[in-house]
């Protein structure tokens, strides 16, 4: 049985280095793009939530029609523990809101793999409604979580509910003591997507964070390419495997 895995990123900047290294094609427009490739044996399907997750609500129907052995939630993460460093490619084990009232866990046989490939596990990722800016705030959110993002929760939630094997995977960009001084969510649109015109205009008014924006932008080159090479390894180990873990 071919594997087939559905890969949700919240951002097309964090899937573009690793959409170069293969040849994608488009298969839905509406409402969320959708391409796919081959990878080995592996039918590979991306989509776009968003940052913040704003297309969370269809991914239910979509992950109905493609019917997915597996799913993955990917991405960069905020580092909220001082041991995650930028590049660290991490594995939650659980997936938790800010009021820890929802927990879910990701398949214990993909989470193996994952750390087979080299991701570092990590007790609890925290899925926040916004950026976590400022130092002050990651120290403290360190207290009950590793790593912080906008998206894995809503979608854990729904591929647990389908019994869909499911993993959150996460690369760290901004360590617990580095403040994002941009102001990223302004400079979102409705579909969750950083506009950089948005952010030019912000660098215009305000030229003393040129030098942190500059940083940040090559950081994230770098640790987008190190995400990218991790999930070619992960999907060629899982290539070796079928049917795909948790089946």
């Amino acid at each position: 049985m071919m594997n087939r895995v559905l890969l949700a990123f919240a951002m097309k900047e964090e899937v573009a280095p690793w959409r170069r290294k293969h040849r994608f094609r488009q298969v839905e427009k509406v409402p969320i793009p959708v391409s796919m490739t081959f990878i080995g044996a592996t039918e590979v399907y991306v989509a776009l939530a968003g940052a913040g997750a704003p297309y969370g609500k269809y991914f239910n129907d979509l992950t109905a029609n493609i019917k997915p052995s597996l799913a993955i939630v990917t991405g960069v993460a905020a580092g909220l523990k001082p041991e995650w460093r930028p590049g660290d490619v991490l594995v939650a084990q659980s997936v938790t809101g800010p009021n820890s009232e929802i927990t879910v866990n990701s398949d214990p046989d993909l989470l193996s793999l994952a750390v087979n490939c080299g991701a570092k596990p990590a007790p609890t990722l925290i899925t926040l409604p916004r950026i976590v800016r400022t130092v002050e705030e990651k120290v403290r959110l360190g207290g009950h979580a590793d790593a912080a993002d906008m998206e894995s929760l809503p979608l854990m939630q729904q591929w647990a509910a389908q019994a869909i094997p499911s993993l959150a995977l996460r690369v760290i960009l901004d360590p617990v003591e580095s403040p994002m001084t941009c102001d990223f969510e302004a400079a979102m649109d409705a579909h969750g997507q950083v506009r950089i015109g948005k952010i030019m205009e912000q660098l215009a008014r305000h030229p003393r964070l040129l030098p942190d924006f500059l940083r940040l932008a090559q950081q994230s080159r770098r640790v987008l390419l190190m995400l990218a090479h991790f999930l070619d390894c992960f999907l060629e180990q899982l290539n070796h495997q079928s049917p795909a873990p948790g089946r």
